[in-house]
């Protein structure tokens, strides 16, 4: 009973530990870290304007087009 208790602890641990992210390529790593220790902190002050530039930039080059892709997408779900 001991040694399954020993065995189950020491699985329990392996579950807890992570690799650090790689990425193989070391800028591209650190570009990595920085953005995504960002969003982990703040993710709305950077998500949200970022919709909200694409949104704007979309129905410029778009128009109309993109309400009526909405318009569609939205009753076809």
């Amino acid at each position: 009973m001991e040694s399954t208790r020993i065995s189950l602890k020491k699985k329990l641990n392996e579950v807890f530990l992570v690799a650090p992210n790689d990425l193989g390529f070391a800028p591209l790593t650190n570009i990595y870290k920085k953005i995504t220790g960002n969003l982990k902190t703040m993710p709305f002050f950077i998500i949200f304007p970022l919709s909200l530039f694409f949104a704007v930039v979309l129905y410029l080059l778009f128009g109309y087009l993109l309400v009526k892709l909405v318009t569609l997408l939205q009753y076809g779900f």
